[in-house]
């Protein structure tokens, strides 16, 4: 791995917000529009805005730092020479962006070593995280050791977690509860025993939605690495916690991100 200077985190994270913009008006041009959906070998959907978004990104990764390596969804790994690794999810919610619904989000992360993704790999390697909604023109940017910003049509402030102490007054969020169900049932009545507040406000928007003090905590029982890559930096540097639903801090194949309060009430059950 490298030595990574505040000097170069600020200017990887300035990068990565800059491009995370671009890519996200690439999206509205598409949005709400009509266009062919494909379905993937893992029965995912893709389109063509999926596709241009991850290529704009990798050409301005490219142009600005040929060395680096890139992992991202639709194009998968190219090594570079670098111990630095981009992690690209050019539309986090395709079903969402499908079904012109706002919620979906450029995904975009910065990994100090080298990562392909078939391994877990370290939270604490995660230096720079980027989550933009596109709809909404909201952002939430951190980089290690520089704190975490939630920008909203260009009005800046710090984001924080929220105070809550109490698995019962908190607001949980998911991609889908009934997954949530079948695939970690022991999380999911405890959470329901516990009469939180649940909601379905899935994808990247849910690590949005606690890494700025509106929910307590998001869970995704199952993940691919480019869903969760920026979610380490982002929710340390505004408080919280990342794991995956064991408790570990890795970026593996499940997560939990929240406001570090909750968090043991959540990974300590029996799944």
């Amino acid at each position: 791995m490298s030595a990574i200077s505040p000097e170069q985190t600020r200017e990887y994270l300035a990068f990565a917000r800059e491009v995370a913009r671009e890519a996200g008006a690439l999206t509205l041009e598409y949005f709400r529009t009509e266009f062919t959906v494909d379905t993937k070998a893992d029965a995912t959907p893709v389109t063509i805005a999926d596709r241009e978004s991850e290529g704009l990104i990798r050409r301005r990764i490219g142009e600005r730092f040929p060395d680096h390596g890139i992992l991202g969804e639709e194009e998968g790994a190219s090594s570079g020479m670098a111990d630095l690794t981009w992690i690209i999810d050019p539309i986090d919610g395709t079903r969402s962006f499908v079904h012109g619904v706002p919620l979906y989000a450029v995904l975009i992360a910065l990994v100090d070593g080298r990562w392909d993704g078939s391994s877990e790999c370290d939270s604490s390697r995660v230096v720079v995280g980027v989550v933009y909604v596109p709809p909404l023109d909201e952002m939430v940017c951190a980089g290690r050791a520089l704190g975490c910003e939630w920008e909203v049509s260009g009005a800046v402030r710090p984001a924080r977690v929220s105070p809550s102490a109490t698995l019962s007054a908190a607001w949980i969020t998911t991609s889908d509860f009934a997954d949530l169900a079948r695939r970690a049932p022991g999380v999911h009545e405890r959470i329901v025993d516990s009469r939180a507040n649940t909601r379905t406000w899935g994808d990247g928007y849910g690590y949005l939605l606690v890494a700025t003090g509106r929910c307590e905590a998001m869970i995704d029982p199952v993940v691919s690495p480019w869903d969760i890559a920026p979610m380490p930096v982002i929710m340390e540097e505004a408080g919280g916690v990342f794991s995956d639903i064991d408790g570990r801090g890795v970026l593996g194949r499940s997560a939990v991100a929240s406001n570090g309060r909750v968090h043991e009430m959540i990974t300590a059950l029996p799944h």
